[in-house]
């Protein structure tokens, strides 16, 4: 994989709202999945999916402790990445188009699509 495609597969995993919601707390530290569910509102076994997703693209990592296994991530500076990205989101006014228009009519004339469009 090119280091383009592997940035590209980073923020398609961690783009996932619920794993995005999960991102946010392991950034304040480790957490079990039970405490992940209960503080999310979802199922357990949903948890596990997403937190395997997660671990298969190298941002978490687990440790087990009798009989509950904890997460956290694996880097420090994924942290600072999901805290700055809320702040841009905030300050910049990012992304807060209602769709983004890849239509038929973009595509017919050759263009690649607009975001935002004005309308």
């Amino acid at each position: 994989m090119t280091v383009l495609e592997d940035q590209s597969r980073f923020l398609r995993c961690v783009g996932e709202p619920t794993r995005l919601q999960i991102l946010k707390l392991l950034a304040e530290g480790e957490r079990c999945v039970g405490e992940l569910a209960c503080v999310l509102n979802k199922e357990q076994s949903l948890i596990s999916h997403h937190l395997r997703a997660l671990k298969e693209c190298n941002i978490v990592k687990e440790r087990q402790e009798a009989q509950k296994v904890y997460y956290k991530l694996t880097d420090a500076r994924l942290a600072r990445l999901i805290i700055d990205c809320e702040a841009l989101m905030k300050e910049l006014l990012l992304c807060k188009c209602q769709e983004v228009n890849y239509g038929k009519e973009e595509n017919q004339r050759g263009g690649e699509g607009e975001i935002c469009p004005d309308s």
